[in-house]
Formats: structure tokens, C-alpha cells, sequence
């Protein structure tokens, strides 16, 4: 398939999103200057131990003090190596102060959760200073390969250090390894060695901003193109890219239409689908995503689909597409925990077999780890998948107050992005002047986006933009008018 990377800047974001064959597969939206994000390693405190929970919370210096579980101080071996954690309490005592790092952000009431086993993320290779263990990734099934870089990784680590092999370490030679194992291991030791010194809840450390990121886990030979919305980023892109072997340097193709990048090339719209629990298939059938606080249910639906065989092959058709099409979704949407899937009714104990397989199939794309059980007699298929970071909807979306937070709206920032992306295609056809009417909430948050007024009058080309609030609009509402038209009292010029 053919693969390409989006990146775009702008109002004090940064937009990633890969594609495959013109379908996201993955999307991300991150606020330049956030202040906590998943890697950051702080001089953590002990505010508090809880033997019950076996957990303590520590204060990094953030809004809430963070959580760390007692299997937090010992190496995952399930992930490493398919065994169980220890489950022992450290013995910690309040006052202690220990290094720590983000594993999860925080979420509503929960402060973020965070690990004592630091680790260092590169290109090819993750390194673990006090995690004693090599892992090699999941997507590298050839044992050979997998033996290769097993005995590659006990050359690159001393006593007590761990090294996971990621999956474009087979395409780096020896030496670069070499040199990124010890860029690494500099790097922890500068952070080791800032801690005495440090004041309790001192950042040490901060991960790269997304698109060096998106860059460092995606860029391989499956990578097609690179594009990217604006020169400054696109300069940034070029600069990390080149850093990488020539084999899986791509070219960098620099969107200045004028227009919104992401609406003009259509991935604006596959951003906004995702705020809905309905997704279309390609042969006109439908599944419908709903959470509840224990699981994700998902149903699967013919629609409008009838087939041209048998209702057993129109059935099985339709599964296997939805199969394909949940992994995606819960990857974009980083569902995690149990999902329940509720597939159409078969007959044939070949189908169920072979749509449980597909399904196991698409998920292994997956980058976070999923297990997928056997179909029931009633026809449903469990899986487990474990999420990663931040829902891309916890950060576009709020709980709609309308229906009692039952449902999902766009959040004001993702609302304004939108708007955005149409005023500027109205810019690019020579709009003058025009007025905007929109919902009061949304119109208070423009008010305090600086940034967002300041790029919109960069592409105006000296046309004014006036914002209407309406306490009786929804939401999701904006009417767009262009010149002439009425100018309200309370309207304000942006």
C-alpha cells in the first residue's frame, strides 16, 4: 500500500497524520507548548504511600500529584518477554525523592501516571539504564533476525541495562547502532547527573515534538512521501530526514496552496468521522462504536448492502470488511481495554474462523499490543487492545452537556481549526470581507487564541473578519457570510 506522512503547524499546534492509500491509519493533535507529555522525566517526590493499592503518589511539580504502582519498579516481562511482573511493594517512605517519567497523561481527576524504570526512546533502539532485559519488537517475526539482534543487543549494554530493538533496527548497520546505544546512554547520564542537584518536580527531560516523533517510529522503506503545510515545519522535516540512511530518506513536498492543507487533501474529513460512532464501509454497511465504562461494544451492520451471492457470502463479505475497518478504528480512536464485537450472523464454521483470523490479522499493524479471544456461541469476537497515550478524541471532543455527557462534540479548538480550514480556501477564491456567527462558547475561545487570530489575519489579505456570538447556537454551528451584510452591536472584528 501506499503510504504518505501530513504534518502541519500552525496557532500553537502541530497536526500528524499517516496515511495508507488515502486512508489515515493514524492521526495525532498536540499542542506545541504542553506541559506534560508521555517521556518527560522529572525529580519526583513521595507525597504519599498507599500499601493497599499498592501505589504511591508523587509530586512532579504538575497540577496533580502523579500515580506510580508498585509493578512500576520492576521490569514488564510480559511485554519484554512473555513472563509476569514481580508483584512486590518497594519499600518507599514519604519524602523519598526518585526519577520518574510520564507513561500516561492525566485524564480528568487523575493525575498522570508515571514509571521509576526510565527509558530512552531512538530510532532503532530503546534503552532501559535499570531494566535488565532485551526485547526485540513484536513486528520482527523471522527467528533468525530475532537471534541476530539479540546477540547485537547484549554487545551494545552492560550489567543491569536492558535494550529493546524497534522495528527499523534490522536497517541500520552495526556502527550506527553503536552510535545511537551510546547517544543514548549520554543522554540518560546527563539526566542522572542533573538529579542531585535538581529541585523536586525539575523537568530533566522532554521527548521531541510530534512530528520528530511521528518521523522517528514511522520513517522506513514503506514510507512513500512526506508532506507538510507550512516552510518552517517543512525545513525542520527535511532537517531531521536527512539524518536518516539514504535507503529510507523520502521526499519532502511542501503544501502552499494557500489553502488548508489537511481539508484540501481530505484528511480533514477523516479527522471530523472520527467524533462519530457511525463508519461507513466501502460496500455501503456500517458499524456503530459505543463505549460504556466497563468495554467498547461494536456492532456490525449490513445497511444498504445486499450482495450479488448467497446471504451467507453477502454476511461473511461484509464481516471481513468490518474486521479491517475496526482495527483501524480502534487504532485512530487508541480504544483501549476490552473490546466487544458483535458480527453478523454465519453459518459456516469456515467463516467464523477465517474473520476471527482476519481480525487478528489487521491488528497486528497495531503498535499496541491486542489479543484477540475465539468467536462465542452467540457470535461475538473479544479482543483486548492496550492504549497508548492520549485518545486523539479526549483531545478534540467534549462530553456534549445536552444529553448529560452521554454523547461527544468537537471542542472548541477542533471547531476553530475547522472554520479556519474554510476561510482559508474562501481567501484563496479572493473572499473580501466576512462575518462569522457562531456559538458563544466558541466564539470565547477564539477571543483567547491569539494565535488563531493572528494566522487568520495573515490570510486574509486585509479583509476583515467579524465574530458574531449566538448563546442559542449549538456547538458545532458556524454560519459563514460574505460581504455585504448587516453588522451587529455585539459583533467583534478579529
Amino acid at each position: 500500500m501506499k503510504k504518505t506522512l501530513y504534518f502541519d503547524s500552525f496557532c500553537g499546534y502541530y497536526i500528524a497524520a499517516v496515511a495508507e492509500d488515502g486512508k489515515i491509519i493514524d492521526f495525532d493533535f498536540e499542542k506545541r507548548s504542553t506541559d506534560v507529555a508521555v517521556g518527560n522525566v522529572y525529580k519526583g517526590r513521595v507525597e504519599s504511600v498507599l500499601p493497599g493499592m499498592r501505589a504511591a503518589f508523587v509530586n512532579c511539580g504538575l497540577k496533580k500529584n502523579c500515580y506510580l504502582s508498585a509493578e512500576e519498579f520492576f521490569p514488564d516481562m510480559e511485554k519484554y518477554l512473555g513472563g509476569e511482573p514481580l508483584p512486590a511493594m518497594p519499600d518507599l517512605h514519604v519524602g523519598d525523592e526518585l526519577l520518574v517519567q510520564v507513561v500516561k497523561l492525566p485524564v480528568g481527576n487523575k493525575g498522570a501516571k508515571v514509571t521509576s524504570r526510565i527509558s530512552i526512546v531512538g530510532k532503532s533502539l530503546i534503552y532501559m539504564p535499570n531494566t535488565p532485559v532485551i526485547g526485540i519488537s513484536r513486528k520482527i517475526l523471522d527467528a533468525e533476525l530475532r537471534k541476530n539482534l539479540t546477540y547485537t543487543a547484549q554487545k551494545l549494554i552492560g550489567e543491569g541495562e536492558g535494550l529493546v530493538m524497534r522495528t527499523s533496527a534490522p536497517y541500520a548497520k552495526r556502527m550506527q547502532l553503536e552510535q545511537e546505544a551510546a547517544y543514548l546512554k549520554n543522554m540518560y547520564t546527563g539526566i542522572a547527573e542533573a538529579f542531585p542537584a535538581a529541585d523536586v518536580g525539575e523537568l530533566l527531560y522532554a521527548d521531541f515534538a510530534l512530528p520528530i516523533r511521528v518521523l522517528r517510529d514511522t520513517l522506513s522503506t514503506d514510507i512513500d512521501s512526506i508532506v507538510v503545510g507550512s516552510e518552517h515545519l517543512a525545513a525542520l522535516v527535511e532537517k531531521i530526514v536527512k539524518l536518516y540512511p539514504p535507503q529510507t530518506r523520502r521526499q519532502v513536498i511542501l503544501h502552499d496552496t494557500g489553502r488548508d492543507m489537511m481539508e484540501e487533501l481530505g484528511i480533514s474529513a477523516q479527522f471530523f468521522e472520527l467524533t462519530s460512532p457511525k463508519v461507513e464501509l466501502e460496500n455501503g454497511a456500517y458499524i456503530v462504536i459505543e463505549h460504556t465504562e466497563a468495554l467498547t461494544v461494536i456492532d456490525v451492520n449490513t445497511g444498504r448492502f445486499t450482495g450479488d451471492d448467497s446471504l451467507e457470502q453477502t454476511v461473511y463479505y461484509t464481516n471481513i470488511l468490518a474486521a479491517r475497518e475496526i482495527a483501524r478504528q480502534v487504532r485512530l480512536r487508541n480504544i483501549g481495554g476490552i473490546v466487544v464485537v458483535d458480527f453478523i450472523d454465519m453459518q459456516a464454521e469456515a467463516h467464523k474462523k477465517s474473520l476471527v483470523e482476519e481480525l487478528e490479522r489487521a491488528l497486528k499493524n497495531d503498535k499496541a499490543k491486542c489479543c484477540v479471544s475465539p468467536m462465542s456461541r452467540l457470535g461475538l469476537v473479544e479482543f483486548t487492545r492496550k492504549r497508548i497515550g492520549l485518545s486523539p478524541l479526549s483531545q478534540t471532543t467534549n462530553p456534549c452537556k445536552h444529553c448529560g455527557g452521554s454523547g461527544k462534540i468537537c471542542s472548541p479548538e477542533f471547531i476553530l481549526v475547522g472554520l479556519r480550514a474554510k476561510l482559508l480556501g474562501m481567501y484563496a477564491c479572493g473572499a473580501g470581507d466576512i462575518r462569522v456567527d457562531m456559538n458563544i462558547d466558541v466564539f470565547s475561545r477564539l477571543m483567547d487564541w491569539t494565535e488563531m487570530r493572528n494566522d487568520l489575519k495573515a490570510h486574509s489579505g486585509g479583509a476583515k473578519i467579524y465574530a458574531v456570538p449566538h448563546r442559542t447556537y449549538n456547538e458545532e454551528k458556524t454560519v459563514v457570510k460574505t460581504a455585504p451584510f448587516n453588522i451587529p452591536y455585539d459583533a467583534v472584528e478579529v
